[in-house]
């Protein structure tokens, strides 16, 4: 065969593989000859049809391209539709499929809606369980089980509600806690989420950026396990877009920078700020990627860490300063806890309790947070604040702040924790405490984390013992 015969074969065969293909998708949808692959248990009801949740329908063909399946109606045998992964479960086998259909029963036609944005769906029934989806406000997620889960508490009380095993939209699978969520019955003249693909924007994109300032990802995370941390979560974080002065600042901890740019463009998913390195793309209407690397950004559920170079921004239907009042109220009662704790050693009612250990010096504090420490120089170096060049007395001097959100390793061993503040000095130098045999113990514990929490001990330093000094 020569070249040129070779090259007409080639179509003519090209041709007739793209005519073969087209002609069994429309077998498949059309006239019903699809081979049956399998059942399928109807998860999200399928609008406009008789597939309601808890339904078993026949499926027909598998599209992991489209991440879709081609199913039949019960109600016409000829008609076939494509439906998203995440409409369905799928079984081999019709009697697999009904008996999942009976467990499914009790909670087929239940959802739950987001009652605050910003909920997360976590991979086991705890707020300790880490977020695998993030809800949106009105947002809906499929009932799948009802679950027993770890109780909820803020403010040392127990939050009403249940844990459920739930499905979002895009088909994850995880657990919510119902006490901000509302829990509802497809019915007639109820309406159901429709499976798409990832929202859009109502409003135009840009208008978004520029009319609200948008707050470090980890905030969100901080109130919903209410874990606020007053240095972390502050009113000068954020991503601020000016379009009258054509500037982004990026406002993170450990990193402050303002992007000026001459325009902006599109380019596929992303706002590019033209004259910059800045882009930003939106993950939904609540929440945005701004990327100064211009690579694929891999960022923590946090949406941020130290010395990277894209951040996760999200848009709070809350006030920053009545969160921090509230928080900073919480910490100034955690003092007079810890007064309550060093009562039980003494009886006196004194406003100020000292205590003294051997080689860890005097440390003083009184009930209006300020505390006095001295004569600790035979502590290894870094475990306390340094003395500043030039003082005038070898002991230090400044606030003493309770309340730190202790992870659960260290909860379970440790009362609490406190954090040091000297003057106008930025860095603050937290410890962990328990009373133990009338002995007050501390340890240096580890920067706090942008979950607000404090999840281990420094591992060079080793905790001091304090005895309280009767007055």
């Amino acid at each position: 065969m020569n070249p040129k015969m070779r090259r007409e074969y080639g179509i003519t065969k090209g041709i007739l593989s793209i005519f073969s293909l087209a002609l069994i998708l429309f077998c498949i949808l059309l006239s019903g000859c699809a081979r049956l692959e399998g059942w399928g248990l109807v998860i999200w009801s399928v609008k406009g049809t008789a597939a309601k949740a808890g339904t078993i329908v026949p499926v027909y063909l598998k599209s992991n391209i489209s991440k879709t399946y081609i199913i039949g109606l019960l109600e016409d045998s000829k008609t076939k539709i494509e439906v998203p992964f995440a409409t369905i479960e799928f079984f081999t086998s019709k009697k697999a499929a009904e008996k999942r259909a009976k467990e499914f029963a009790p909670y087929a036609l239940y959802y739950l809606s987001a009652g605050r944005d910003g909920l997360p769906v976590r991979d086991k029934p705890s707020v300790t369980g880490r977020r695998v989806y993030r809800l949106r406000l009105g947002e809906s997620v499929k009932v799948l089980n009802r679950v027993e889960g770890e109780a909820v508490f803020t403010g040392g009380k127990a939050l009403p509600g249940e844990w459920y095993f739930v499905q979002a939209t895009d088909g994850t699978r995880g657990y919510v806690f119902s006490n901000t969520m509302i829990l509802y019955e497809e019915k007639e003249g109820i309406s159901v989420p429709v499976l798409t693909t990832a929202p859009t924007p109502s409003a135009p994109l840009l208008d978004m950026i520029y009319a609200k300032p948008w707050r470090p990802a980890y905030y969100q995370i901080m109130l919903d396990e209410d874990t606020v941390d007053p240095d972390l979560f502050l009113l000068q974080y954020g991503l601020f877009a000016d379009a009258k002065n054509s500037q982004v600042r990026v406002e993170l901890p450990g990193y402050s920078k303002a992007f000026s740019f001459s325009s902006v463009s599109q380019v596929e998913d992303w706002l590019a700020f033209e004259g910059s390195s800045l882009r930003i793309k939106f993950e939904n209407e609540s929440t945005i990627v701004a990327d100064w690397s211009g690579l694929e950004p891999i960022l923590p559920e946090e949406g941020w860490t130290l010395g990277g170079q894209a951040a996760r921004f999200v848009h709070l239907d809350t006030s920053i300063p009545v969160i921090i009042s509230g928080e900073n109220s919480r910490r100034d009662s955690e003092l007079k806890i810890f007064f309550q704790r060093v009562s039980q050693l003494q009886t006196d009612g004194s406003s100020s309790v000292t205590f003294l250990s051997d080689h860890a010096g005097i440390l003083t504090i009184d009930l209006k947070g300020n505390f006095e420490w001295s004569h600790f120089d035979q502590l290894p170096a870094g475990f306390a604040p340094e003395i500043s060049p030039g003082s005038d007395t070898n002991a230090l001097k400044g606030k003493i702040r309770f309340g730190l959100h202790l992870g659960a390793p260290l909860s379970s061993y440790w009362m609490g924790g406190f954090s040091l503040l000297m003057g106008k000095e930025s860095q603050r130098y937290d410890f962990v405490y328990r009373f133990e045999n009338e002995q007050l113990i501390i340890a240096k514990a580890i920067q706090v984390s942008l979950r607000g929490t404090t999840e281990g001990i420094d591992s060079r330093f080793s905790p001091v013992n304090y005895y309280l000094i009767s007055k």
